[in-house]
């Protein structure tokens, strides 16, 4: 009775371990073949909306990839994710699959996670319109999004853009007193710049972008001194172009 009720119970644990592992298996084998059933789309929300997540969905869907219906664990991911990095709207593109389990049905999707560039300044002239980021790089504009940023007008090699007046471009707009008075930024064919102020009737004769910094300090000495009590009015040009020298030329 005993080697009989021991094999029984052998038995029995045998069964337990073949029904848990059937059960392990048939689990597995559903989640594997899981089809992707949506698409979903997390922008970062510090970055501007040149495009929002539905466009983003929408470009995926017709990216020519299988997706949507598709297994899920078949979609190549990698080339998505080189799809979408092309855009050079988007930078650190990142998707991954995902699958929601309820009791032994699965619904899988696809989470794509991206941050879009941000512009640093807007070219804006007679056969251009785009912005730049502060690497240099091209974002083109957007109808359902406008940035409050500095604009460039005039003759602009890529070479001055990515030098200097990128740089200065940048330094403007985390500068609160500067981003208030600066609105635009023309280029000369010598490569010099004007820079046109939002508030007074007068133009700023800035020189090349080199040493934006130091120019800039003295210009707001100007501001914060001489205009405080002389007024906006008064002149009709301002230079800083040379070294350690501002010079205001009366209307």
């Amino acid at each position: 009775m005993r080697i009989v009720k021991k094999i029984l119970i052998l038995l029995g644990w045998l069964c337990l371990v073949g029904a848990i592992g059937f059960t392990i298996y048939f689990a597995y084998s559903q989640k594997l073949a899981v089809r992707c059933q949506s698409v979903v789309v997390n922008i970062n929300p510090n970055s501007p909306r040149f495009l929002n997540e539905d466009e983003i969905a929408a470009m995926i869907e017709k990216s020519g990839e299988p997706i949507i219906g598709h297994q899920l664990s078949a979609i190549d991911i990698n080339k998505l994710e080189a799809k979408l990095t092309a855009l050079n709207t988007l930078k650190n593109v990142e998707i991954f699959r995902k699958v929601d389990a309820k009791g032994f049905s699965f619904k899988g999707k696809l989470v794509i996670s991206v941050d879009e560039r941000t512009p640093v300044i807007r070219i804006k002239n007679s056969t251009d319109d785009y912005y730049m980021d502060a690497e240099g790089v091209k974002i083109p504009v957007s109808q359902s999004y406008v940035e409050r940023i500095l604009i460039a007008t005039g003759t602009i090699p890529d070479e001055i853009i990515k030098r200097s007046l990128l740089k200065m471009a940048d330094f403007v707009n985390k500068d609160e007193f500067w981003r208030a008075q600066i609105e635009q930024v023309f280029v000369q064919a010598n490569g010099e710049l004007l820079l046109l102020p939002q508030v007074g009737d007068y133009l700023i004769e800035f020189g090349t972008p080199d040493n934006y910094d130091l120019k800039l300090r003295n210009l707001k000495a100007v501001y914060q001194q001489g205009f405080k009590n002389l007024g906006w009015n008064k002149y009709k040009a301002i230079s800083v172009k040379y070294r350690n020298q501002v010079v205001c030329t009366k209307k």
